[in-house]
C-alpha cells in the first residue's frame, strides 16, 4: 500500500499475474477491482474462480508472472512500531506497504472518538445522500408536533417546486410556524442550510424561541446588544433589532443561507427600512409568513413577490396596469393568470379546505368582591401609588416607575405577590411618615391568609372533574394556589420559570398523568403541549392583550379536539377589571382568534407600551370620572384597531380564496 493526498490505496496486481494461495494452489488473475486500501480480485484456480482480496498473503508463483506486491515479512520480523502490544492475526506472512507503518501507529495510540459520535456522523452523511424532496427526513425528528398533512404538503412544496423561496399565507391558525420550521429542519438535515436567521415581531421573540427548542429541538441565539451574536449560525431577532444602524451591516455580512420573516405584511411597502434591510440580506432561501399579505393595496402583494421572485409579477406599473382594477386598488383582474403566477411562488390553505375542526372558545368573566382587609389595602396601596406618580416627576421613568407598576399589578394578583415589593420600597426609605406608612402596609399585607378570588377556585374543585391550567403572573400566588389546593387534598403541580428544564418536563407528565391541576406562570406556558385539558382559568389578568392571547393559545390551538372553556378572574374597582371590559367588550379578544395582535393594538403593539397606558391611565386620575373616560379612549382606540383587523382579514379572504375562481 501507499499514500496519495493522505489516501491509503492499494498497489501491485494486474489482470494476468500467476499467483499461488495457499489453500488452493496456483491460480491466475482475471479480474481487479480497486477499494479504498486494498483490492478484490478474481483468481482462476484448477477448481474454479473465486474472489479474494489482496489483504489475504498471495505469493507470486515462481518464475512466472512479475513480482506483484512489497516483500513478504512475518510478524515477529516486523517493526517494532509493529509490536506495541498487538498482535496480527496468524496468518503466516503478510506485505506492508509505504505508509502502513505510520497508519498502524495511529490506529493503535488512539485516541478514538465516542461510538456515538460516530453513529451521528452516518446518520449525518445518510441525510445528504437523499437528493430529492419527495419525503421529509426531518418528519421523525420532531417532538409534541401533530402533523398535519397540508403542513407536510406545503413543506414539500415550497422544498421541490419553489426552491426554498415561498409566501406562506396560510389563514389564522392552520400553523404557518410549524411550516416554517419543517423547511428549516430539513435544510439543516441535509446539509443544505448551514446558517439561518428569523425576524419576528419584538412580542414574538420569546414564543418562537420556545417552539423552536421544544418542537424541533433547535436552539437559537437572540439578538441581543453587547454580545458576538453575529458569530452564531442560527440566530433570532426582533426585525426592529436586526435593521438597527449598528446591527444592520453585521447582519448582511453573516451571510444566512436562509431568513424567515413573521408577520411578513410588514414588508408591503419598498420604500421602508425593513423592506430594503431583507433586499439586501440576499439569501438563498426565503420564507415570508402573513394571513394578510394585502391590507390597502394589491403593490403590497407585489412587493412581498418582488423580495421573493424579482420579475415574476413584472414591472411595478405593469402589475398595476394588468393586475389592478381601475378606481379599487384592492381587487384584481385577470385573475387566472394572476393565480398561476403566484401559485409559483405563494401557498395558501384556508380552514374550510382542511379537514380539522376547530373548537369554540367558551368564556366567563368572574367578579368577586374584596374582603374588607383587601379592599382596604388594595385602595391604600394605589393611593400610595398614585402619590408617589403624581408628587415626584423622576418616578416616572426609569427603575422607581418600573417598581409601582409591578406593585399595583401584584396587589390585583393577590396580597402574597406585593409583600416582597413592599419590602423592597421599605428598604430604600428614609425614616419618617412614607416609611411608617410602607411598614404599616407591609404588616396588614403579610396578616392576610387567604384570597377572595380563591373561592372560584374551590367551587371548581368541588364541582368538576376536569383538568385545569391556572395561569398568575406571580410566584407568590402560585405558591399559595398550590398551597391551599394540596391542603384540600387536590393533586396539583406546580410549572414555572425557576424549574430546571427536567422539573418542568416532569410537570407537565405529572399533569398530564396524575394531577387534576397546574399552577403556572407565564413562563411556564410558553411552548408546552397542553391540548390534553381544555380548562383554563386566569387567576390574574395580564395588562397586555398579547399575553392573554398566549396563555388561551397554549390550550386552544390546532390539535385540541375539544371546546375550550376561559374562566378569568377579576375583582370589582380595580386596574383588571377595567383592562377585563377594554379586551372582552372592545376587540372581544377571548372569543376568536387574531393573527394579528399587534394590527389591533397599534400604537400600543410595542413590548410594554400597552401595560405603560393602563398604568398611566390609572396613576395620573383625577377622579373616577377621569379615569373611566381616559380608559374609554383607550378601548375606543383598539376597538378602530380590531375593525381594521377584520376589514383587512376579509380582504385578504376575498382576495386570495377567490383567485382560483377564474378570470373576471
Amino acid at each position: 500500500m501507499t499514500r496519495d493526498g493522505g489516501r491509503v490505496r492499494s498497489m501491485g496486481f494486474r489482470v494476468g499475474d500467476r499467483v499461488i494461495h495457499r489453500a488452493f494452489g496456483e491460480g491466475l488473475i482475471v479480474e481487479v477491482r480497486e477499494r479504498d486500501g486494498f483490492e478484490v480480485l478474481e483468481i482462476a484456480f484448477a477448481d474454479g474462480i473465486r474472489r479474494l482480496t489482496s489483504l489475504y498473503p498471495l505469493e507470486p508463483a515462481r518464475g512466472v508472472g512479475r513480482a506483484t506486491s512489497a516483500p513478504a515479512v512475518s510478524a515477529a520480523s516486523a517493526s517494532p512500531a509493529f509490536r506495541l502490544g498487538t498482535e496480527f492475526p496468524n496468518r503466516g506472512k503478510f506485505r506492508i506497504a509505504a505508509g502502513a507503518e505510520e497508519l498502524f501507529q495511529r490506529l493503535v495510540a488512539g485516541p478514538y472518538d465516542p461510538a456515538r459520535d460516530h453513529e451521528i456522523r452516518l446518520r449525518v452523511e445518510r441525510y445528504t445522500l437523499h437528493r430529492g424532496f419527495d419525503r421529509l427526513l426531518c418528519i421523525d425528528r420532531l417532538r409534541d408536533v401533530q402533523k398535519y398533512e397540508h403542513q407536510i404538503q406545503a413543506a414539500i412544496t415550497v422544498l421541490r417546486r419553489m426552491r426554498g423561496r415561498a409566501l406562506l399565507a396560510d389563514e389564522v391558525g392552520l400553523g404557518k410556524t410549524i411550516e416554517a420550521g419543517l423547511i428549516l429542519k430539513e435544510y439543516l438535515l441535509r446539509g443544505l442550510v448551514q446558517r439561518a436567521l428569523i425576524l419576528v415581531p419584538a412580542s414574538l421573540v420569546e414564543q418562537w424561541d420556545q417552539e423552536l427548542r421544544r418542537k424541533f429541538d433547535l436552539e437559537f441565539a437572540v439578538l441581543k446588544h453587547g454580545t458576538a451574536w453575529w458569530e452564531e449560525p442560527l440566530l433570532l431577532a426582533s426585525m426592529d433589532t436586526a435593521k438597527l444602524l449598528r446591527h444592520r451591516d453585521k447582519v448582511a455580512a453573516a451571510s444566512f443561507d436562509l431568513v424567515i420573516v413573521d408577520e411578513a405584511h410588514r414588508l408591503k411597502n419598498q420604500k421602508t427600512l425593513a423592506w430594503k434591510f431583507l433586499d439586501r440580506l440576499a439569501p438563498r432561501y426565503l420564507l415570508l409568513l402573513t394571513a394578510t399579505p394585502v391590507q390597502n393595496d394589491l403593490h403590497e402583494l407585489y412587493n412581498l413577490v418582488q423580495l421573493l421572485r424579482p420579475g415574476l409579477l413584472g414591472t411595478y406599473r405593469a402589475f398595476g396596469r394588468e393586475f389592478m382594477r381601475r378606481g379599487d386598488r384592492r381587487m384584481p383582474q385577470n385573475t387566472g393568470r394572476l393565480a398561476t403566477l403566484l401559485g409559483e411562488t405563494m401557498i395558501r390553505t384556508t380552514r374550510r379546505s382542511t379537514s380539522i375542526r376547530f373548537p369554540k372558545r367558551e368564556v366567563t368573566n368572574v367578579l368577586f368582591d374584596l374582603t374588607e382587609a383587601e379592599r382596604g389595602i388594595y385602595d391604600d396601596v394605589s393611593r400610595l401609588v398614585r402619590r408617589l406618580v403624581q408628587g415626584n416627576k423622576d418616578s416616572r421613568r426609569g427603575a422607581i416607575k418600573l417598581t409601582l407598576l409591578t406593585l399595583q399589578k401584584e396587589i390585583g394578583s393577590s396580597t402574597f405577590a406585593a409583600v416582597p415589593t413592599l419590602g423592597k420600597l421599605l428598604v430604600r426609605e428614609l425614616p419618617g411618615p412614607a416609611r411608617t406608612e410602607l411598614e404599616e402596609l407591609l404588616r396588614r399585607a403579610r396578616a392576610i391568609d387567604s384570597n377572595s378570588k380563591y373561592e372560584g377556585i374551590a367551587r371548581f374543585v368541588e364541582t368538576s372533574r376536569e383538568k385545569v391550567v391556572i395561569f398568575t403572573q406571580f410566584r407568590a400566588t402560585l405558591e399559595f394556589l398550590a398551597r391551599s389546593l394540596r391542603a384540600a387534598g387536590v393533586r396539583t403541580s406546580v410549572f414555572h420559570g425557576a424549574l430546571s428544564l427536567r422539573e418542568k418536563e416532569e410537570a407537565i407528565a405529572q399533569f398530564r398523568d396524575r394531577s387534576r391541576i397546574l399552577v403556572s406562570t407565564e413562563a411556564g406556558g410558553e411552548g408546552r403541549n397542553l391540548q390534553f385539558c381544555h380548562f383554563l382559568v386566569n387567576y390574574d389578568l395580564p395588562w397586555n392583550p398579547m399575553r392573554i392571547e398566549q396563555r388561551i393559545g397554549r390550550l386552544h390551538r390546532l390539535g385540541q379536539t375539544h371546546d375550550v372553556h376561559v374562566f378569568n378572574f377579576s375583582a370589582r374597582n380595580t386596574v383588571e377589571a377595567y383592562v377585563l371590559e377594554i379586551v372582552h367588550e372592545k376587540i372581544n379578544l377571548f372569543r376568536s382568534v387574531i393573527g394579528d395582535l399587534d394590527m389591533v393594538l397599534g400604537p400600543y403593539a410595542e413590548a410594554g407600551s400597552f401595560d405603560d397606558a393602563v398604568f398611566n391611565v390609572w396613576a395620573n386620575a383625577r377622579g373616577e370620572r377621569d379615569m373611566e373616560r381616559e380608559f374609554g379612549k383607550l378601548g375606543a382606540a383598539l376597538s378602530v384597531g380590531r375593525k381594521r383587523y377584520d376589514a383587512v382579514e376579509e380582504l385578504d379572504r376575498r382576495l386570495l380564496d377567490g383567485l382560483d375562481d377564474g378570470d373576471s
